[in-house]
């Protein structure tokens, strides 16, 4: 028998509007990044992901080769009456995706079921976004400006900082300081390569991811299904623990729970491989220890890979995986 939930009461001045989610002409620019995928297994996954349900659901880091992105939304709005109707707000996002699957024992070896991307860092810089990606899904996400060329830009500089503590003190105060920066640090005689459509560039960004991730730390056919299927269902699936802090004992969660949401390509409009060598300036701050938990030294990390798309998508309903018996 489910659920009977109460209806959600929209405010004056609500930030947490209805989902779906539509972002509109949206310029993605790509780079992978090589961390290691047993820090981030330890670091990220494992106390995150997999702590809270006591073994219910286990995820794994597949490879230690991670997607930056940095997106410009053009227009972000609801899918669904009435909030479709209000209008729409431009985003600056920048993410640290990390490839997970989900697995299950057979005979003691973990098998992989289904694949699975992890936002383990994110920044934007518009309040509605912050909000209700917190709250509907569990997107991590802090606040704070960036710096992302728009399309026909040159694509040479590119930056996302957020509010931090540099070192924990009574004394100190929190600053804003850059997470990450992406330069181009040399150009290339090659001309760059375009993708004709959203298939093509699909395959092409996940040859790409595979070709260089080496060795894959999970088996299993369900995971090479779910490969294809990136590039024939043109989807992206999310996954994030969502809670709440409890307001009688902020120790503890009044909601918990580990929650799939998919994104969905609508438009392609344009694509192709970005010219020319790139290189990270990884931060590492007490509150927000990135390098450390990507398993890199703090400072300067080559990209070799990098992309760029100008798409539409959809960031569909979620589900929830696992959800904290709270009456046990």
């Amino acid at each position: 028998m489910g659920r009977s939930l109460p209806l959600y009461v929209s405010r004056p001045a609500e930030s947490v509007h209805l989902q779906p989610y539509a972002c509109r002409n949206t310029q993605l620019y790509g780079f992978f990044l090589q961390g290691d995928a047993a820090t981030m297994q330890a670091q990220l996954v494992d106390p995150i992901l997999n702590a809270p349900t006591n073994g219910a659901v286990e995820y794994k880091v597949l490879t230690g080769l991670v997607l930056v992105s940095f997106a410009f939304a053009a227009q972000g709005t609801s899918t669904l009456p009435p909030d479709n109707g209000i209008g729409w707000v431009p985003e600056n996002s920048w993410t640290v995706w990390i490839p997970l699957v989900a697995v299950t024992k057979e005979l003691g070896i973990n098998v992989a079921q289904r694949l699975v991307f992890y936002p383990a860092y994110i920044c934007v810089d518009n309040s509605w976004s912050l909000a209700a990606g917190r709250e509907v899904y569990g997107f991590p996400k802090s606040y704070g400006p960036m710096v992302i060329p728009k399309a026909g830009d040159p694509p040479t500089e590119f930056s996302a900082s957020t509010l931090v503590m540099k070192q924990f003190a009574p004394q100190n105060e929190g600053v804003v300081a850059p997470l990450m920066q992406v330069s181009r640090t040399a150009d290339s005689s090659k001309a760059e390569t375009l993708w004709a459509d959203l298939n093509e560039a699909i395959q092409a960004i996940v040859h790409m991811w595979t070709a260089h991730s080496g060795q894959w730390s999970v088996p299993g056919l369900n995971l090479i299904l779910d490969i294809v299927g990136l590039v024939t269902k043109e989807e992206v699936p999310g996954v994030f623990l969502k809670q709440f802090r409890d307001v009688a004992d902020g120790t503890r969660a009044c909601y918990q729970a580990i929650v799939e949401a998919g994104s969905f390509v609508t438009t392609f409009h344009s694509g192709g491989i970005l010219t020319g060598s790139y290189a990270a300036t990884v931060a590492d701050y007490a509150s927000h220890p990135l390098a450390t938990n990507l398993g890199v030294k703090p400072g300067t990390v080559p990209l070799d890979l990098a992309f760029q798309v100008n798409i539409e998508f959809t960031i569909a309903d979620g589900s929830e995986i696992w959800r904290a018996d709270l009456d046990g």
